[in-house]
């Protein structure tokens, strides 16, 4: 994996980062339809599935095995892990999502690969691949 640096704009990207997490934490349907690219891709361990709408997105993160301890958090900090550029306009991305309480402590994290695609001026979520 290449180093976080590149072509691309790199505090538009953690700008990005930051606004997906307040958006999937606030349950934002209509939030989620301008930072994803429908229909997507969720990518697991044991298929995939597509993500036709936000609804199915909201669905999905609701799913995920820490979602009954990411419930409680009350901020979500996205960290860039790694950057890939595959052509001019995708980017595969590792992140690694830390969920806080209150006192700021870490309650739950999880990583994720993404490929986002730059578009509108700022980057839409294609595919979603759980690492954990």
């Amino acid at each position: 994996m290449a180093d976080p640096t590149g072509s691309y704009d790199g505090e538009a990207l953690a700008s990005f980062l930051a606004d997906l997490g307040l958006v999937l934490g606030a349950e934002d349907l209509e939030a989620v339809t301008d930072r994803y690219d429908l229909p997507a891709l969720l990518v697991g361990q044991e298929g995939s599935t597509v993500l036709a709408s936000p609804e199915d997105v909201l669905d999905v993160s609701r799913q995920r095995p820490a979602a009954s301890r990411v419930r409680e958090a009350v901020a979500v900090l996205p960290e860039l892990v790694a950057v890939e550029e595959a052509g001019w306009a995708l980017l595969w991305i590792e992140v690694r999502w830390s969920y806080r309480d209150e006192l700021a402590a870490e309650i739950a994290e999880e990583r994720c690969r993404y490929l986002l695609r730059r578009g509108r001026g700022t980057f839409e979520v294609c595919v979603v691949a759980p690492l954990d």
